[in-house]
């Protein structure tokens, strides 16, 4: 178990690695030609501007995303609200698609399931990143006393669940988490209208 987790945090590492790199070289090219577009057009100049400051932005949440993979201390001490902005600033930086996160109640809940939603998010991201040609995505995490739902849409290509191979797109490794502290995890595609992960848990005190 112990070889399993350190082996996905190395390739969680490594993935964040050249997603960093990928974003620090397009903003840098940006920034290379900023100057000239600014001297033909002030307006095209600022939107520029605007790309840039995304890809930054991005660009510091992968890294601080890579951190937190390399020192599980911190990433058990962090807030769920404060990890999953960190994923949707990098997959904004990175993937450069809008994402909206709206985040409601209180989420005061157990370590394990902290851990649980936040891999979850991450696995459902990197999924719409590689594979859905999104044009929009949502996050929504609804916390109540004792329970709490996370919700992940994209509008991308999407999927017949029933067709997809076992293994491939972390499927089976979200719902290993999900049932590790008795939460449901759902999957809702079709070709061509997007798809959608929802991830319920309720304490085990809860009925």
């Amino acid at each position: 178990m112990l070889a399993a987790t350190a082996a996905e945090r190395n390739r969680l590492a490594r993935e964040l690695h050249d997603a960093v790199t990928q974003t620090l070289f397009s903003a840098n090219l940006i920034a290379d030609v900023i100057p000239r577009i600014w001297q033909r057009s002030p307006e095209e100049g600022l939107r520029n501007l605007e790309e840039l400051r995304q890809l930054t932005r991005g660009a510091l949440a992968e890294m601080r995303t890579m951190l937190l993979e390399m020192r599980p201390e911190a990433l058990e001490r962090a807030e769920l609200k404060s990890l999953l902005t960190q994923l949707a600033d990098a997959f904004i930086g990175r993937v450069r698609v809008p994402l909206s996160l709206a985040i409601y109640g209180d989420c005061d809940l157990t370590l394990e399931a902290k851990l649980v939603f936040y891999r979850v998010a991450q696995e459902a991201l990197n999924n719409i990143a590689k594979h859905s040609g999104a044009r929009q995505v949502e996050i929504r995490l609804e916390c109540q006393p004792e329970q709490m739902s996370l919700y992940i849409k994209d509008d991308g290509l999407g999927f017949e669940p029933d067709a997809v191979q076992p293994g491939h797109l972390g499927l089976s490794i979200m719902r290993e988490r999900a049932g590790s502290i008795g939460a449901c995890l759902k999957v809702d595609s079709r070709v061509g209208q997007g798809t959608t992960v929802t991830l319920d848990w309720r304490s085990a005190g809860r009925d």
